[in-house]
């Protein structure tokens, strides 16, 4: 040691040689190695004349210990350094490779170490990730999801629940659900995994929710319990829409049914003899023939739309041809109320990208609905007004007009205003809505402007491709 200096020194063992350390050289390996505890016990006690040499080298610093030492107090300025750095190059002596030695198994337990702390930090992150992506798929469910213990505390409430129960969805767990929901709630018991399927109503809105607990069959002890929260209104709606459906089905069918079964039982009886009056029966049977098929065909379609069946046979449409076609076919009810049924179509009409039969259904219906409630002397104009991207068919009348308040009403299925003028018009109420539906798939859309007693207008809004334009 120099002079005013003492340390005291330390002789550790490693691989069969003796390895002369101070005291700051232990505080460092012990820092160097971290917990490693079972390195250090293997730095055993040595003596003798390989001791005095290691201290003659200590002294003199120009041995393996003083380079040693170095290392050591160049790693004191940087724990995180490389340990490669401190391996002894041109190791001939036995201190030397026994250094080296060292180093390689600290930097293995070094190694084993770092990879333990990463496998940690990767398990907990995905543990997050796992638990963040969870709470999502529960949050984006659309029927209410609670977990309550089984004093009706609430620890977990997916949004829907939260909706439900017209509450925030952080401020639910901590309150009881016996809170929001009806008090027969509070007379109930959840313990001993008790089933729950009851119907309540909200305390804050009077709305009927339907609670039903979600079994576990796993037979351990139950503390919590998963709770599904449905709206009952919701199914009370879909209930009436389904029963209001049957009746009008029912309805329509009802009355070309009675029409073929009275004309057909006259005929049965052979009591008409005279050929017009037969052909007038023979007419009757097949023109409600005909309005059954039209009514069982549109019902079908419209059901295939609703639920996404629908299959669209896609070719290019010639519309000029398409709409001069289905304007000639109403000319015939047109001059039967004198209506002025006009066509006014531009010199070059685009190209559409679309099923033709389903495109004929939607005219035929607009078209066909302008000259049902136009009265007669009135006027009925068809017009296309091509667009860089779109174009555009209008259906102008001067009919009985539509009231504001039914704008959107009219699309709905067997809807048909109250208005007395339009009750006595035939009609099923499933023509605007199809309209509707094929236009949609064709990625158009039917925008109405009417006013009562002024007529209506419908317009066809369809997207065009870039395809050459039709001479008409």
């Amino acid at each position: 040691m120099g002079p005013g200096r003492r340390e005291r020194m330390r002789f550790r063992q490693h691989g069969g040689m003796a390895l002369l350390v101070s005291d700051e050289g232990v505080n460092l390996l012990a820092s160097l190695i971290g917990s490693s505890s079972i390195l250090m016990g293997g730095l055993g006690l040595a003596g003798g004349l390989a001791a005095g040499w290691v201290l003659w080298s200590w002294h003199t610093g120009r041995g393996a210990t003083g380079r040693i030492h170095g290392n050591l107090r160049q790693l004191a300025e940087n724990i995180h350094a490389d340990l490669a750095d401190l391996q002894l190059r041109d190791a001939q002596d036995q201190l030397s490779k026994g250094w080296n030695t060292l180093i390689k198994e600290i930097t293995a337990v070094r190694r084993e170490l770092d990879e333990s702390q990463i496998r940690q930090q990767a398990k907990e992150t995905v543990g997050r990730y796992q638990t963040r992506w969870l709470t999502e798929i529960l949050n984006a469910m659309p029927a209410g999801l609670l977990i309550v213990s089984n004093d009706w505390t609430i620890t977990f409430a997916n949004e829907s629940a939260a909706r439900l129960l017209h509450a925030e969805a952080d401020g639910l767990p901590g309150h009881r659900l016996t809170e929001f929901l009806g008090e027969e709630l509070a007379a109930m018991s959840l313990t001993g995994g008790a089933i729950v399927d009851r119907v309540l109503e909200v305390r804050s809105t009077g709305a009927s929710l339907r609670l039903t607990s979600i079994r576990s069959d796993d037979g351990a002890d139950v503390h919590e319990t998963a709770l599904s929260l449905s709206d009952m209104s919701l199914q009370r709606e879909v209930e009436r829409s389904r029963s209001q459906f049957l009746y009008h089905v029912t309805h329509e069918l009802r009355t070309p049914l009675t029409n073929i079964r009275a004309y057909a039982e006259t005929l049965s009886q052979g009591v008409l003899t005279d050929p017009s009056a037969l052909r007038e029966c023979y007419n009757v049977i097949i023109g409600e023939t005909q309005r059954l098929s039209r009514l069982v065909e549109d019902i079908l379609s419209l059901s295939q739309f609703e639920a996404g069946a629908a299959r669209l046979v896609m070719d290019d449409v010639n519309l000029a041809r398409l709409i001069r076609q289905v304007v000639e076919d109403m000319q015939a009810s047109a001059d039967e109320k004198n209506i002025d049924l006009r066509l006014s179509l531009p010199p070059k009409v685009p190209t559409l990208r679309g099923d033709k039969d389903r495109l004929a259904v939607v005219f035929t219906n607009l078209v066909g609905n302008a000259v049902k409630y136009t009265p007669s002397h009135g006027t009925v104009e068809v017009t296309c007004e091509p667009g860089d991207k779109r174009l555009r068919i209008l259906v102008k009348d001067t009919g009985i007009g539509i009231d504001r308040t039914e704008h959107e009403k009219v699309f709905e299925k067997f809807y048909r205003s109250n208005d007395e003028q339009v009750s006595r018009v035939p009609g099923t109420g499933l023509g605007l809505a199809l309209a509707q539906e094929i236009v949609r798939a064709h990625g158009g859309t039917v925008e109405l402007e009417s006013e009562l007693g002024k007529g209506s207008t419908f317009t066809i809004v369809l997207p065009v491709e870039s395809l050459a334009a039709v001479q008409t």
